[in-house]
């Protein structure tokens, strides 16, 4: 029996408990939200989504209903909005949230591994590890096969070829530092190469692609849903895949206490091993800018 729960259960915590029971990832489901008949509301309504296809069990509960999950996503916070040009906008608002969500997680029983998605991400997830004390391994921030997808889907139309053909990745800072891993790109198999020019109009696509859906929708909910799912789902059936998420570094990439976005190995323990990339260097450059970002941020933050 595997069991997952999500807290904050507005739009994008109530997709991925959707799409967690519509894979029949887990057997149950708690909905956590401060809002109780929000939970309430999108359980039943969840449940009855899947009365034609599994048997998942839906519910809300409180956090002792947390007790003995495996995964725990954290989506609780303000979202971002079109006005705001960076996710570091959200930090204040989001902190003591993320605090207080922490404090709260931080007590169930059992050993879930934690999903952190609340923007500044890579900050919130360090925070969510520094309050909660739990292996470094089982706290993940979910961002870096977000920013990969959008990577893909530029490339895939840039070339005319199918987006399941492209393999290609972005790590580092979930922001302005995001570094697009132009070196490893491969199509159907094969490396290949951009120009500076290329690079330069892809790298500002996918920068400019959460903004864009969030000025025409109000906010991206569907694909961050299902990448994060994508991750769950390789942690629970431990068949250990490469992924791209933000972890908290130990020594890595010659860094070490602030979570970033890397390649890493995931597996039933959460981050079974970070993969040390060889980058170019502007890749390396940006990489190393955005780490020293979230570091100055970090500096300032109080855990008192």
């Amino acid at each position: 029996m595997k069991k997952a729960t999500v807290i904050g259960v507005g739009s994008l915590g109530s997709c991925i408990a959707y799409e967690l029971a519509a894979r029949e990832i887990v057997d149950q489901i708690i909905l956590i939200d401060v809002y109780r008949e929000l939970a309430e509301g999108n359980a039943e309504d969840i449940a009855q989504a899947m009365a034609f296809r599994s048997n998942v069990d839906v519910t809300a509960g409180e956090y002792e209903d947390a007790d003995g999950s495996d995964i725990v996503i954290v989506t609780a916070g303000k979202p971002r909005t079109p006005d705001m040009k960076s996710r570091i906008d959200l930090l204040k608002a989001n902190i003591q949230i993320v605090k207080s969500v922490a404090s709260n997680v931080k007590e169930i029983r059992g050993s879930p591994i934690v999903v952190t998605l609340t923007n500044p991400v890579d900050i919130m997830n360090f925070v969510m590890w520094k309050v909660t004390g739990f292996e470094r391994g089982r706290v993940i921030g979910s961002a870096g096969m977000l920013d990969s997808a959008r990577f893909r889907r530029a490339i895939s139309r840039r070339l005319n070829v199918s987006v399941l053909d492209v393999e290609a990745y972005v790590i580092g800072e979930h922001g302005k530092n995001q570094v697009p891993v132009f070196s490893r790109v491969k199509v159907k198999g094969d490396k290949r190469s951009f120009s500076i020019g290329e690079r330069d109009e892809i790298t500002e696509e996918i920068r400019q692609s959460a903004l864009s859906i969030i000025s025409k929708k109000g906010g991206t909910v569907y694909a961050p849903a299902s990448n994060t799912v994508n991750i769950i789902q390789m942690i629970i059936e431990d068949k250990p895949r490469l992924a791209v998420v933000s972890t908290v570094l130990d020594g890595e990439y010659g860094l070490k206490g602030i979570s970033i976005g890397v390649p890493v190995e995931l597996g039933s323990g959460g981050v079974e091993r970070v993969i040390e990339w060889d980058l170019e260097e502007d890749e390396e450059s940006i990489f190393y800018r955005g780490a020293e970002n979230i570091k100055k941020i970090i500096k300032e933050l109080s855990f008192s």
